[in-house]
């Protein structure tokens, strides 16, 4: 028996989370489609491959230990032979299959870590799907396992065996010394950064929590000439392909949200040296960095990328110290929870290059369809090489974020990288421009007058209130030079009372400064929730203005207490 390490205890954790974002499984999901496969051989790979990767079947108890028992049934490979279905019939088949699968919980009690089938298809084809946990088996050993399990496929007599395995690296990294001594250093320096990391992205999250949880997969390829191009452009600006993507996806997250400042989650799968092979190894050896983002300091998106490289190497240089617990100490600081809703994850630095081998795509196929969920992730972004080109694929709790708002962020991120891709020179432009080329700038509209939202009349109805006789803001005025700072402090703290989607920040009144801007951005992160609170807060406010200015005043200070 052994403790959970930081990752593996933060996603046991999420299995039980009642949160909004809880309550999830940790698993990553995969179809191969290919040629049709002997069901006998892989089973008997299969018996295998659990002795040369006993993480395949690990266990963790109620307690939250983890181990592998001796004499456990390896995995079970479910077969089905779908050859004489109909078309219409096996279509309906295989998306229900996907459906179940892509939302399953594995029973980790039961030392359930890996699930496996084989569809048997018309016309000598096949598919195979994989469904692993990631408290077992994180996405780098993904693609060892399959790997494996195509080698031993391949070659039935071979006498592979796994004489190292996760728990010896897992036990010789607990006294490692130097490691011990990096941890406490790492741990000391992350204390320092805390007051100044930034808040997480505020995404705009569905009315309604109460819906089934579901999960949407959102992907689209870039050619093998378009990542060259992306990969020529990120080695101009002398940063990594994975940064260049992680600030293009941050700027495009940063309009979609009209927050300038925020905090992303990059998972990293590097393996310390303790063992000798742990390159062949599968287990879960994941870490977070704990990048902050701000678009307000850098004027072009080339510079914003050079800041992160610099970012990125000084986090990796401090990452002996789990990304996990630096989340755990910044919630103490806070006196709440603070979680990370947005994960960029990246294949691009990989040595190996492609996704998967040669040999996975020869015997299981290509691969057709991925996906995965965790706890307290809204939105999880990946790209990776596949098929020479780029995968971009996104898995989005579509139950809890507004799915147009979200359909709209991908299509905007995807021509980023297309255009991008065909002129790198963007890259030295303005942000402002950059953003005008992918999605074209409404400027032109903004003198046409329109009506005010509910939710705009509102903002200035208590700006007035709160100002007294000393201005009568218009639709553009500056509420930051017309109202003094416990002003705005009441007013933030009303709309934060009585709106908490809102979640209004001091920075937010000074990027969104006029009446106009900051009731949009309300409508935004409310999904448009606000409008109907708005109209019936200017309902019960005509109707007794003295009563309503005495309690706002009253409320503004409850909530600072």
């Amino acid at each position: 028996m052994r403790e959970l390490t930081a990752m593996q205890a933060a996603y046991w954790a999420g299995r039980a989370s009642s949160g909004p974002l809880g309550g999830v499984a940790a698993h990553l999901y995969a179809e191969f489609d290919g040629n049709e496969l002997v069901p006998d051989r892989l089973r008997c790979a299969l018996d295998r491959l659990g002795s040369v990767h006993p993480m395949i079947r690990l266990a963790v108890d109620a307690d939250g230990r983890q181990s592998i028992r001796e004499g456990r049934e390896m995995p079970v490979l479910e077969t089905e032979d779908l050859r004489a279905l109909p078309g219409t019939s096996l279509h309906r088949h295989l998306a229900a299959k996907r459906r179940a699968w892509a939302e399953q919980a594995l029973d980790l009690i039961e030392g359930q870590a890996t699930a496996f089938s084989l569809s048997l298809l018309p016309g000598g084809r096949a598919r195979l799907h994989v469904d692993v946990d990631m408290i077992a088996i994180d996405p780098v050993s993904f693609r060892v396992m399959m790997d494996d399990l195509a080698a031993l496929y391949l070659e039935p007599q071979s006498n592979r065996t796994g004489d190292t395995r996760f728990f010896d690296w897992l036990d010789s990294m607990s006294v490692e010394v130097e490691h011990i001594r990096q941890r406490e250093r790492d741990r000391l320096w992350w204390q320092e950064k805390l007051a100044a990391l930034p808040p997480a992205p505020l995404l705009p999250l569905r009315p309604d929590g109460r819906a089934r949880r579901k999960n949407r997969r959102l992907a689209t390829r870039l050619s093998c000439a378009q990542r060259h191009a992306l990969e020529n452009a990120a080695r101009a600006l002398r940063v990594t392909p994975t940064t260049l993507l992680l600030g293009l996806f941050a700027i495009a997250l940063g309009r979609a949200t009209q927050c300038d400042r925020f905090r992303l989650n990059l998972p990293i799968f590097w393996r310390a040296p303790a063992v000798g092979n742990e390159d062949q190894l599968v287990g879960e050896f994941s870490n977070l960095l704990i990048v902050a983002i701000n678009l307000h300091t850098v004027d072009t998106a080339g510079a914003l990328c050079q800041g992160l490289q610099t970012q990125i190497f000084e986090l990796l240089a401090h990452s002996a110290y789990p990304g996990v617990n630096v989340m755990r100490d910044l919630s103490r600081r806070r006196g709440d929870l603070e979680v990370s809703p947005v994960v960029f994850s990246s294949g691009l630095g990989s040595t190996v290059g492609e996704l998967f081998s040669e040999r996975v795509r020869r015997v299981f196929g290509k691969l057709n369809w991925v996906t995965s969920q965790g706890s307290q992730v809204a939105l999880d972004v990946q790209v990776a090489v596949v098929d020479g080109g780029l995968l971009i694929n996104w898995d989005v709790r579509i139950d809890a974020v507004a799915r147009d708002w979200v359909i709209d962020l991908f299509s905007s991120y995807s021509r980023l990288l297309r255009k991008v891709s065909d002129q790198p020179d963007l890259l030295s432009a303005s942000l402002s421009r950059l953003n005008d080329e992918v999605q074209p700038s409404r400027r032109s509209d903004e003198h046409v007058s329109r009506s005010p939202s509910e939710t705009e009349k509102m903002v200035i109805h208590l700006m007035n209130r709160l100002c007294g006789d000393r201005a009568v803001p218009e639709t553009d005025a500056d509420m930051v030079t017309i109202m003094a700072e416990n002003e705005l402090a009441d007013f933030r703290n009303f709309i934060n009372r009585y709106i908490t989607s809102c979640a209004l920040s001091r920075d937010d009144l000074r990027t969104h400064n006029t009446p106009r801007r900051i009731a949009d951005l309300m409508r935004l992160r409310t999904n448009e929730v606000s409008e109907m609170i708005a109209g019936a807060f200017l309902k019960s406010v005509c109707s007794d203005a003295r009563t309503g200015d005495a309690k706002l005043q009253d409320q503004g200070r409850d909530h600072d207490e």
